[in-house]
């Protein structure tokens, strides 16, 4: 990690490099005493320290390194020394005199959160792409628990991401076959999107009905699910995952689809037992398919 220290005072401003170059480790720090020195330098650096006091001027030294984070060091406050400088673009600041410990919390904190950004931007380009094609889930009056049935998950996803939009609530997901903790689903109060809920068994499903009684639920079904319930969801019209110009598959094209498609739902015992066919004959079709078991 690179780090600037645009310090005037020379003596802090080494006492804050030897301080943080001992707690971040890996870390290359410079030190300037001027604004001009500050914005001369070609390297680029992921934290600013930046004294407001600074010879020169500071705005040129915050519009240089907009990118970066920056940490302003202030000896009192008021309009010209936070509000104008966090208003051009610097981060947070720190009121002199300080402790190093929290001038650390204060990088750890912005660097995290800058993370986090670029990590939700990341994901919001993502899940733009992958439910481009899909049409805007028009569910109005929703009632909880909301169960859904449908053949293509993503389609389920797109609704689960657009109630979460539409209330504003953030989404915590949960697989049940995983053995999952309903601890944690019962302590949770975002909007919960359950999937595999067919491999639970009856006990399990009471149990799974106590907790989210009151909570705000979404449960994704198999669309081949016996299971029934008064708030149900059909999605109609899936495209299958197989498109063939002829609707009815041959025996092994069936077998191949099957196995591809329910490989992660159920275990191979009850796998084999569905297609009729024994775990032996499962993993030589497998093999001849060239398809690797997930974990």
């Amino acid at each position: 990690m690179n780090i600037l220290i645009a310090e005037d005072e020379l003596y802090l401003a080494q006492s804050i490099k030897n301080s943080l170059s001992e707690h971040i480790k890996d870390s290359y720090i410079e030190t300037v005493t001027t604004a001009n020195d500050a914005i001369n330098l070609k390297k680029h650096y992921e934290i600013i320290i930046l004294s407001i006091t600074l010879n020169g001027n500071v705005y040129d030294v915050i519009e240089k390194y907009k990118n970066s984070t920056i940490i302003l060091l202030v000896p009192y406050i008021n309009h010209d020394t936070i509000t104008a400088p966090l208003n051009a673009g610097a981060d947070t600041y720190i009121l002199k005199p300080f402790m190093i410990e929290e001038l650390i919390r204060k990088i750890e904190h912005h660097l995290e959160f800058k993370q986090l950004k670029r990590d939700y931007k990341t994901l919001k380009s993502y899940f733009n792409i992958l439910f481009k094609d899909l049409e805007d889930s028009n569910i109005e009056n929703i009632e909880f628990p909301l169960f859904i049935k449908s053949k293509n998950r993503k389609k389920v996803d797109k609704i689960v991401f657009d109630i979460s939009k539409k209330t504003n609530i953030p989404i915590s997901f949960y697989d049940l076959k995983d053995k999952c903790d309903f601890n944690k689903i019962e302590k949770d109060n975002h909007l919960l999107y359950l999937l595999n809920f067919d491999t639970l068994k009856s006990n399990s499903i009471s149990k799974l009905f106590d907790i989210i009684s009151n909570k705000k639920v979404i449960i994704e079904l198999d669309n081949n699910s016996s299971f029934e319930h008064p708030n149900m969801i059909t999605l109609k019209n899936d495209k299958q995952e197989i498109n063939e110009e002829n609707s009815i598959l041959s025996v092994e094209d069936y077998i191949k689809y099957v196995i591809k498609t329910y490989e992660s739902k159920y275990p191979d015992t009850e796998l084999s037992k569905k297609l009729g066919i024994s775990r032996k004959s499962l993993w030589e079709k497998r093999k001849k398919y060239g398809i690797n078991k997930k974990k």
